[in-house]
């Protein structure tokens, strides 16, 4: 079963510039200030861990598009569905925020989704 769902991006063309945020410090900084929010790659509760390698930090609305998008993942587990997920960010430059995040779900059912970030 092959499922579409709203685009999830925000207009990038006059959006955030995060080229000069080259550092795990610099990035650190701005989650600190509350400038940008954590996520994991593979959600914890899909069995994600709570690592370096498992953790992006990018704007607010990210984070509330990729909960979408897992809500929509977890409903299909728990209807019995096997699935494979795969959640790949895109960098621009140095950046340590990403550009994108593509999200993949494979197996019984059949999700992408491209989050455009800036």
């Amino acid at each position: 079963m092959l499922f579409s769902i709203t685009s999830f991006s925000q207009e990038t063309e006059n959006g955030p510039d995060f080229s000069e945020i080259d550092s795990n410090e610099k990035v650190i900084e701005l989650f600190e200030k509350g400038e940008l929010s954590k996520i994991y790659l593979m959600p914890l509760e899909f069995g994600g861990e709570e690592s370096a390698r498992n953790t992006l930090y990018v704007p607010e609305f990210v984070q509330v598009f990729k909960k979408q998008f897992d809500k929509i993942v977890e409903d299909l587990l728990v209807d019995g569905k096997k699935l494979s997920y795969e959640a790949e960010p895109e960098y621009k430059g140095r950046s340590f925020v990403p550009s994108k995040l593509k999200l993949t779900v494979s197996g019984d059912s059949e999700l992408t989704e491209t989050i455009n970030i800036w």
